[in-house]
Parts: C-alpha cells; sequence; structure tokens
C-alpha cells in the first residue's frame, strides 16, 4: 500500500510540477524502499530470522523510535498550524515562496491573502515582504508579496520589502531591520505546514513576542509538504536554528 502510493504519488506530483522538482523524487525512492522491504520480508523471512536476536531487536528499536519520532513531530507540526494568535500584531511577515515568472505560486498567493486578510481588519498593522529573487524568478518574492497586497486594496505605505533572503532564517534576520523585535507583536504568515518551525527560527533569532498565522496548504501538495517540513524541521533543530 505505501509502494502504491508513494508511486503514484510520484507520478502526480511530475505531472503537475515537472521533473525539475527534486525533492519530488523523494517518493520515487520510497516507492521502491518499500518495495524491496515487502520483497525481502516475503522471500527471505528464514534468513531474516537467523539474524542475531540483538541484531533483531536493535533494528526493530531504530524503526518504532523513527516511525514514532515522526508521528510526535508531525503531531506538533499539525497542531501549530491549526493554533490562532492570541494578541493583535504590531506588525506582519509575510514569508516568501515561489514566483512563477511574476506571478505568486498558490502556496504564495495563499500566505498573500491571509496577511491581506487580517491587514484589512487592522488597519493600524504594518506588514514585511520578506523573500529574495530566485535564479528561476523575474521579480523578488517580496516584489510579488508587495503586488499581490495591493491588489488585495492595502495601502503600499504600510507595506516594507526584504528582497535578500533565501531561507526562512534569512527571512527572519533580514526582516528585523525593519521591526523591534523586543517589543513589538509579530505575527509570521506563511503555510500552515511552516509555523511551528518558522516561530522556532524567530524565536532564537531574538524576536521576543512573535507568533504565527496560518495560510492554508495547496491540498495536492499535504502529502509532500509535511513529509518535506519534517525533514527541514530535523535539519534545523541539529543545526540550532530553532
Amino acid at each position: 500500500m505505501f509502494a502504491a502510493f508513494s508511486l503514484i504519488y510520484f507520478a502526480v506530483m511530475t505531472v503537475k510540477l515537472g521533473l525539475g522538482y527534486r525533492f519530488n523524487f523523494v517518493w520515487l525512492l520510497l516507492g521502491l524502499f518499500f518495495i524491496g522491504t515487502a520483497f525481502v520480508l516475503t522471500f527471505s523471512k528464514q534468513g531474516v530470522s537467523r539474524l542475531p536476536k540483538p541484531v533483531l531487536f536493535f533494528i526493530e528499536t531504530i524503526i518504532l523510535a523513527g516511525c514514532l519520532l515522526f508521528v510526535v513531530v508531525e503531531g506538533m507540526i499539525i497542531w501549530k498550524g491549526n493554533m490562532l494568535p492570541e494578541n493583535n500584531a504590531d506588525y506582519l511577515v509575510v514569508l516568501g515562496a515561489q514566483v512563477r515568472g511574476t506571478k505568486p505560486s498558490l502556496v504564495l498567493k495563499y500566505r498573500i491573502e491571509k496577511a491581506a486578510e487580517y491587514l484589512k481588519a487592522h488597519p493600524d498593522v504594518k506588514v514585511v515582504a520578506s523573500g529574495g529573487k530566485g535564479a528561476d524568478e523575474e521579480i523578488s518574492e517580496a516584489e510579488a508579496i508587495k503586488r499581490g497586497l495591493i491588489e488585495c486594496g492595502i495601502d503600499q505605505s504600510r507595506i516594507y520589502m526584504e528582497e535578500q533572503s533565501t531561507s526562512t532564517k534569512e527571512n527572519l534576520d533580514f526582516s528585523k531591520q525593519y521591526l523591534d523585535i523586543e517589543h513589538h507583536n509579530i505575527i509570521i504568515v506563511t503555510s500552515d505546514f511552516h509555523i511551528l518551525r518558522a516561530v522556532g527560527i524567530a524565536r532564537k533569532t531574538g524576536y521576543r513576542n512573535v507568533e504565527g498565522l496560518a495560510a492554508k496548504s495547496v491540498w495536492y501538495l499535504i502529502p509532500n509538504n509535511y513529509v518535506r517540513e519534517f525533514l527541514a524541521l530535523m535539519k534545523d533543530k541539529l543545526a540550532g536554528n530553532c
């Protein structure tokens, strides 16, 4: 079942995003791994049972610990992504995502719409649009956010732009030039799956009063985004970024 899901999802994502989306190949590798595991368990039961009991116990423990870690972390990601901010913001920070030419991707569009919704309800709040320009983007992610907010009716005088960042950590580091991170209430607007890591990085970077405001996920990207976010969170934890 896992093998079939992984391979079918790889095919669907290839059609949707093309072969240039490298993380998609994780699903191909997972599919092949599950097929290989099923083959070994089906045709080599006798060989596996001959392994020393301590070795079998170690293998089973590692697998169970990995599964438990994945379930716990994903639960925290989902929980944080469904929480609403408790305090009103002085500033929003909208984190960038892919821009296709000059148009925001659907992921970024949802972030812009969520930020605009909050800004309309809180007319005194200002916003930092954060995100640099990738090699395949015609404008910076910050510029795309700014244009999107203006199209939603937000006055450009309320919008600041940070156009140098290439990662979540840099988004939050470079946005500090517009913020008083000791005293301002700051809300980070990003996708639901990204809230836990983004807020954690912000706190590690020195933001004192910071919360997240979640934009919805693109439905067909949900498995991909949540698996990728688990790996990204583990990497940032090990690197001391959050």
